[in-house]
């Protein structure tokens, strides 16, 4: 144990001499013994050492009521006080403008005119790069030929890079 740790007992016997002082000068009272004659504690046997009486129930709902009713009343005031706040704020604003009461109109949604064109001219574009001539970088060092075409350079021919035959 460090130093901190350790109880301080210079202030334990100060504060029970100073429970013993005020014990025996009157101003505290002595409590009864609560055990019975025979010696034991509390609950060391059966029936003895618990409560006699049930609670009360009367007053009990009193005071039930009374926390529900105040709940009720603080809830109902706050509810005042804030309709009553915001009336008044309310009636503090000036008029709205007829800029401003105007109703909003979005604009429509860009949506395609015609689709159907739209779809052809997409067509049009690819059949025109699978069926026609033209280079495929800006340096014009790959070409690209119709499919037609290299279909008839590439029959009967093999693919291997290998094999060495034209």
């Amino acid at each position: 144990m460090t130093e901190g740790d350790r109880p301080n007992r210079a202030g334990m016997v100060a504060a029970v001499l100073a429970a013993l002082a005020l014990r025996r000068s009157g101003l505290v009272p002595r409590r009864e013994d609560t055990r019975p004659a025979g010696g034991r504690g509390q609950g060391d046997s059966p029936g003895e050492g618990h409560e006699t009486e049930d609670v009360n129930v009367r007053n009990t709902v009193l005071v039930m009521g009374g926390l529900g009713l105040t709940a009720i009343a603080v809830i109902s005031g706050m509810t005042l006080f804030m309709t009553t706040f915001a009336a008044r704020q309310r009636e503090a604003l000036p008029a709205l403008t007829p800029q401003q009461t105007k109703a909003l109109v979005p604009p429509p949604p860009n949506l395609q005119p015609n689709p159907y064109a739209d779809l052809d001219r997409e067509r049009a574009a690819n059949r025109a790069a699978l069926d026609g001539y033209g280079y495929l970088d800006p340096e014009r060092t790959r070409a690209r030929i119709p499919l037609d075409r290299a279909m008839q350079l590439t029959v009967g021919r093999s693919l291997d890079a290998g094999d060495g035959a034209r």
